[in-house]
């Protein structure tokens, strides 16, 4: 509504006899639309810059599967590792999946959170946002058969390192080939899989960095096969080593 110069000059005129809260009152109810799309603008920026400024850098991404640890081990496999490469833990990270559950047979109750789990594990893959994963062997077997664990043999360990891992690395079975989706549809009356056994893993169980939190169960670590850290994953590994020699 087209409203005349009279009419404006007497709102002017009424505006500037308002009290203080009037005032607010008055302009909140004829112009609250643009007051909310303008907070809700600034909120946007602020957060958005926060993010941006207080974002970091992530330098590895972990998993933990089937395993959990106190906060002091928890900050031993992030940030000590960052430190031992002087690497600045204010602007970079290692992002860690936590609380991962991957089981081959799951109770009902377990049900949902094995498969948010697995949902959470390929989506991390599929973008490329996984390294290396801690694991249990009930985890690492379901990893290994599912072919998402490289094969350390095309690591390139230096020798030296590769001579040092001799005594820890596992072997598990992989698919090469199997009828998994016919035999779900039903066009298949028995599963069948080719099958081969990789050198995919690293059992980190005796090492004291471990033993010294109180895991003393089986517990390994393996490298994600479409790993884009490859430098950070060798120099993850040999810090582990480094930080907890086998235990007598």
């Amino acid at each position: 509504m087209i409203r005349s110069k009279k009419e404006r000059e007497a709102e002017k005129v009424a505006f500037k006899n308002m009290t203080w809260q009037q005032k607010i009152d008055h302009i909140f109810a004829y112009y609250k639309l643009p007051l909310f799309t303008a907070i809700v603008t600034v909120i946007v920026l602020v957060s958005t810059i926060i993010t941006n400024v207080t974002r970091k850098n992530v330098v590895l991404y972990a998993g933990y599967a089937n395993f959990s640890c106190g906060d002091i081990l928890d900050k031993q496999l992030t940030e000590g590792y960052l430190d031992s490469c002087g690497i600045d833990t204010g602007k970079n990270e290692v992002l860690v999946y936590r609380n991962l559950i991957i089981l081959e047979n799951p109770t009902d109750a377990e049900h949902q959170y094995v498969y948010a789990s697995k949902l959470k594990v390929l989506g991390a893959i599929s973008a490329k946002q996984m390294d290396i994963m801690f694991m249990n062997k009930e985890a690492y077997d379901q990893m290994s058969w599912s072919g998402l664990l490289m094969d350390l043999d095309e690591v390139p360990f230096d020798d030296t390192l590769r001579d040092r891992l001799q005594p820890y690395i596992l072997s598990n079975e992989i698919v090469l080939e199997d009828n998994q989706i016919e035999y779900d549809l039903g066009e298949a009356e028995e599963y069948h899989a080719t099958t081969e056994i990789k050198r995919n893993a690293i059992d980190i169980s005796s090492l004291t960095i471990f033993r010294d939190a109180g895991i003393d169960n089986d517990l390994c670590i393996g490298i994600i096969g479409n790993s884009v850290h490859m430098e950070d994953d060798i120099r993850y590994i040999s810090y582990l080593l480094d930080a907890g020699q086998e235990t007598n």
